[in-house]
């Protein structure tokens, strides 16, 4: 039977601890202020509104303006529409870290209720790596 030494059990209880807070340092943001990622979300938010998909995609990655294009820009913009309603403000901003990236979840008020836009960044990046939106009507939606 495997017997655990003191010495041992001291050092393992101390690579847990310095695992355990290595991982609760603050989370590190994109290479934005928080007014900036604000202004960037009301555009984007905004530009759905308004149906101009250049201006939406003015901030996002190489990749993204692959993945995105204006038949899945419209789908968003009537699925939006038909659920939500309009834009109307942004709300307090969350961040946290991901796999390298400035994960941002921030609470949007539109004309039927509140929708949780999810943007990501990489760690101190500018463009726009991810792009996500939930609510409970949405949710109804894609059932």
């Amino acid at each position: 039977m495997f017997r655990i030494t003191k010495t041992f059990f001291f050092l393992l209880l101390a690579v847990v601890g310095i695992l355990t807070l290595s991982g609760c340092g603050a989370p590190q943001p994109a290479g934005l202020t928080d007014e900036q990622l604000v202004s960037m979300v009301e555009e984007i938010l905004r530009s759905l509104d308004e149906d101009d998909y250049d201006n939406f995609t003015q901030e996002f990655s190489e990749p993204m303006l692959n993945a995105f294009t204006p038949e899945s820009f419209a789908d968003l913009r009537n699925m939006l529409q038909e659920t939500s309603g309009n834009f109307v403000s942004v709300g307090d901003i969350g961040l946290s870290n991901r796999q390298g990236y400035a994960v941002y979840r921030i609470p949007c008020q539109y004309e039927l209720e509140t929708v949780t836009v999810t943007i990501t960044f990489a760690i101190d990046g500018d463009k726009v790596e991810g792009l996500f939106f939930t609510s409970p009507n949405l949710v109804k939606y894609n059932q």
